[in-house]
C-alpha cells in the first residue's frame, strides 16, 4: 500500500500512514498533499526558479507514483508556479518584470485599503508587539544568508498589518500575490543591502503607526512596495546580466 506524503520541518519527504478511505478520496487526498509538498519545496528554496521538475525524480522523493506528480505539475502550470515547455518538460517558473509589475500594482491597492481600514479601527498594544517581534527576526535573518526566509518573514509582517482590517476575502489575494512573488524569485545574488533598506522601511511605517498618522503610514507604505518593485526590477536585470 504506498503512503500518503508528509514535508517534515527540514523539507525532506517522509511516508504517514495511509487513512482508511475510499479509493476516489484517497487518490484525490494523495494529489492535493503531493501539490502541497512540491510548493512546499519550492517556498523553502530546495526547488528552485528555473529548475526542471523531473517526474520520475520527484515521485521517489516524496515516495509515490508519477501519476500524483504530474497532476501536481500540471496544477502548478494551471497556477503559473511552472512552465512547460514541448519536449522538454515542466521547470520551475520564474518571474519576469510585466508579471512583478502588476503583482505589485495589486498589492500597493490592496495593502493601502487595508491599512485604511486597519487605521480606522486602531491597533492594540498587543498587535503592535506582535509587528514588533516579525521585525525583530528579520533584523536577526540578516546576518544570515537567509534571503528566502527574509522573505516569508517580510510577507508575515505585512499579512499581519493586513489582517487587522478584517476582511478576509482581501488576506486570501494579498496572500495569493506574496506567495506567487516569492515562490518565482531567484535569490541567487540578493544583496543583504536590500534588506536592511526594507528593514528600515518597516521602522518608519511602525514609527508613523504609533504616532496615529495614517497619511504618513499611507504614504510610506506606498513608498515601500514601490522600493520592493524597484529593487525586485534591478535583481532581475542583474540576473539576466
Amino acid at each position: 500500500m504506498k503512503a500518503d506524503l508528509h514535508i517534515t520541518d527540514s523539507g525532506d519527504a517522509s511516508p504517514l500512514p495511509v487513512a482508511t478511505q475510499a479509493k476516489g478520496e484517497k487518490g484525490a487526498s494523495t494529489n492535493a498533499r503531493v501539490y502541497d509538498a512540491l510548493k512546499d519545496l519550492i517556498v523553502k528554496g530546495q526547488l528552485r526558479p528555473g529548475v526542471k521538475l523531473v517526474h520520475q525524480e520527484l515521485a521517489e522523493r516524496l515516495h509515490v507514483s508519477r501519476t500524483p506528480v504530474r497532476e501536481a505539475l500540471e496544477r502548478l502550470y494551471q497556477e503559473g508556479f511552472a512552465t512547460r515547455l514541448p519536449r522538454r518538460g515542466f521547470y520551475v517558473a520564474e518571474i519576469d518584470h510585466d508579471e512583478a509589475r502588476e503583482l505589485y500594482e495589486m498589492r500597493e491597492a490592496l495593502e493601502i485599503y487595508a491599512l485604511r481600514r486597519t487605521m480606522e479601527r486602531g491597533i492594540k498594544a498587543a498587535e503592535f508587539r506582535k509587528l514588533d517581534v516579525f521585525n525583530q527576526r528579520y533584523k536577526a535573518l540578516l546576518q544570515q544568508d537567509t534571503t528566502r526566509e527574509r522573505m516569508i518573514v517580510d510577507r508575515d509582517w505585512h499579512l499581519a498589518i493586513a489582517a487587522l482590517a478584517e476582511n478576509r476575502v482581501l488576506l486570501r489575494s494579498l496572500t495569493s500575490i506574496f506567495e506567487r512573488l516569492i515562490l518565482k524569485i531567484r535569490t541567487d545574488g540578493w544583496r543583504t543591502v536590500r534588506g536592511e533598506e526594507a528593514l528600515a522601511e518597516h521602522q518608519a511605517i511602525m514609527k508613523a503607526l504609533r504616532a496615529k498618522d495614517a497619511r504618513l503610514a499611507e504614504r510610506l507604505l506606498a513608498d515601500h512596495i514601490r522600493n520592493a518593485r524597484r529593487r525586485l526590477g534591478s535583481h532581475l536585470d542583474e540576473m539576466a546580466g
